[in-house]
């Protein structure tokens, strides 16, 4: 739905599309037993049918991750800077997957299983390689090469075919972005497998400001007037007070993009995440090109 003065708060309530159902192998719970403190690594476990037996911030995968689904059974950990030490015991895991940015808590782990890190996300430079490399790293570790082997040749071929079959899209840039709060946008660009999806694509980024490590630059709403013309995709969860902070805001109001309709909300994609994420937002991007471009 367009996220114009007319339907802005329409706009912001309501999906503007759900996208396919996550089509990924089925869960087959043998192997080593991992424990994850990362989402995206979570991820390629899942995609893998490895056995992952606990997760960092389980609540949270719905709205942030989405895909694939969490195997049932899988166990909360808690906070991943803050994990719950008694659980993880409890659990056994064989081992326990972290990234550098949590490396502050790994002392700790290492009292309850050995702990692998991946450096995927944080490096100012485009994360593609390194994915390709955890995911291939996994494999190994969970004896399940070929599956890993077979879920990066999908991944480049479902790219490759959506980007064959967009057509509308590639007509405007697209900018991706979250609301952080009222005032404030996360923008994501360079340096994130969000750009690294759009570039696969095809598809231009209407962002041509800088982005820091992670991928994103975060901006006031004043900052928007510099977008030209271009589609503007509001990712999921939009924070519950921007609706109304928007509907009576006539810098908001004034933006072109908002004015033309080129603004649309957008289901929510893994910003860090691993190579389902990546295939989510492509095969989301060619749902909205079939439904609104």
């Amino acid at each position: 739905m367009d996220l114009t003065r007319r339907h802005l708060l329409a706009g912001l309530g309501a999906v503007a599309c759900a996208g396919p159902a996550w089509t990924g192998p089925a869960w087959a719970g043998t192997g080593p037993r991992f424990a994850s403190l990362d989402h995206g690594l979570a991820q390629t476990l899942i995609a893998l049918g490895a056995d992952l037996t606990a997760i960092a911030q389980l609540p949270y995968w719905d709205i942030w991750t989405v895909e694939p689904p969490l195997p049932p059974g899988a166990a909360n950990l808690g906070l991943a800077r803050e994990p719950n030490m008694e659980s993880l015991a409890r659990l056994a895991p064989d081992l326990i997957l972290s990234t550098p940015y949590l490396e502050g808590v790994r002392h700790q782990l290492e009292l309850v299983a050995p702990v692998e890190s991946f450096p995927i996300h944080a490096l100012g430079t485009s994360p593609w390689p390194n994915i390709l490399a955890a995911t291939r790293r996994l494999g190994t570790l969970s004896g399940r090469e070929a599956a890993a082997d077979r879920l990066i040749v999908d991944t480049e071929a479902e790219l490759a075919r959506i980007r064959d079959r967009l057509t509308r899209l590639p007509e405007l840039p697209i900018v991706p972005l979250h609301f952080v709060d009222t005032r404030h946008v996360r923008i994501y660009g360079d340096n994130g497998i969000i750009q690294d999806t759009l570039d696969r694509l095809d598809l231009r980024n209407g962002w041509s400001g800088p982005t820091n490590a992670w991928g994103f630059a975060t901006a006031g709403i004043e900052r928007l007037v510099e977008i030209g013309d271009a589609r503007v995709l509001v990712f999921d969860p939009v924070p519950p007070d921007v609706e109304a902070t928007l509907a009576g805001s006539p810098l908001w109001q004034g933006l072109p993009f908002v004015r033309e309709g080129r603004m649309r909300r957008f289901p929510n994609v893994a910003a860090f995440g691993t190579l389902p994420a990546a295939t989510r937002l492509a095969r989301l991007l060619e749902s909205f090109e079939r439904d609104h471009a």
